[in-house]
């Protein structure tokens, strides 16, 4: 306690108002902390006229990351180099894939800056290239699959790899009699026991022996052709047997009516031989 009077009852007057002093600073302090606290809480928590208002995104506003756009162009740009592909595979031309001149090359800079999203316009568009060539795609892949499905009947394969043609299609002199004769067939010479292989895909409707042909195969591919195989060693085909393009169906022999090991290979046309070179490629 400090006096600052010369009576005891000033003295005792001032003791009294330093305590009243005390609690009021106290009750002051607690008040203080009490509305820091409370002000806190206040700044911590948000307003509801302080929330930023983000727009969600409605049903037709559709969120596209920069992954999904890089698949996206990446899908059409396989499209486009697969359609070229096959268009030049099939000698034809497919709109929208014509080979496009070369471009100068000149120079380009600037800085370097964050990207802009994709306007909705533009990734509509790319949409439409994609499902445009896609369509294009399912066309090419039609006519492809038929012109493959076609070409599997059409004897166009070589019957004997390495085989030296030695007599054509038409009149000749006969190699028996040497008198004048017409050869239905074409004569391909090799080693005997090579490989006689179908030059189409077919159902085979004769496997055996005739006296002029020897063993022979006969094999019909649809569309009125057929194809025969004589003078062979050995038949490895059996009648109704389906045979892929390509396919070993007989051994080179001399068998029948021959002079020497060969192969006397026919094309007929409802029933008729012509020449085979029609169809056989590289003859």
């Amino acid at each position: 306690m400090i006096a600052t009077g010369t009576t005891r009852r000033a003295a005792r007057w001032h003791a009294v108002s330093w305590r009243a002093l005390g609690l009021s600073l106290t009750l002051a302090a607690s008040l203080l902390l009490v509305a820091g606290v409370g002000l806190g809480r206040w700044l911590a928590t948000p307003q509801a006229d302080t929330i930023l208002m983000v727009p969600q995104p409605g049903p037709q506003t559709p969120l596209f990351t920069l992954e999904q756009l890089g698949t996206l162009s990446a899908r059409l740009f396989k499209l486009e180099s697969l359609g070229r592909r096959l268009s030049e595979g099939l000698g034809t031309r497919i709109p929208g894939n014509q080979a496009r001149p070369a471009e100068k090359k000149v120079g380009s800079g600037g800085p370097m800056l964050a990207p802009r999203p994709l306007a909705l316009q533009d990734l509509g568009a790319l949409l439409q290239r994609v499902a445009a060539m896609e369509q294009q795609m399912a066309l090419v892949d039609d006519a492809s699959t038929q012109r493959a499905l076609a070409l599997m009947h059409l004897p166009t394969r070589s019957p004997l790899h390495d085989g030296e043609m030695t007599s054509s299609f038409g009149n000749r002199g006969d190699p028996i009699t040497g008198r004048r004769a017409f050869h239905a067939g074409l004569d391909f010479a090799a080693e005997y026991g090579s490989p006689i292989r179908a030059a189409a895909g077919g159902i085979v409707v004769f496997a055996g022996y005739r006296p002029d042909y020897g063993w022979m195969v006969e094999i019909d591919h649809g569309n009125e052709l057929s194809t025969r195989y004589a003078h062979a060693s050995r038949l490895l085909v059996k009648p109704k047997v389906l045979v892929a393009p390509g396919e070993e169906i007989a051994t080179l022999g001399s068998s029948g009516r021959s002079t020497g090991p060969h192969l006397h290979f026919e094309v007929l046309r409802r029933g008729e031989q012509i020449d085979p070179r029609r169809y056989l490629a590289g003859l």
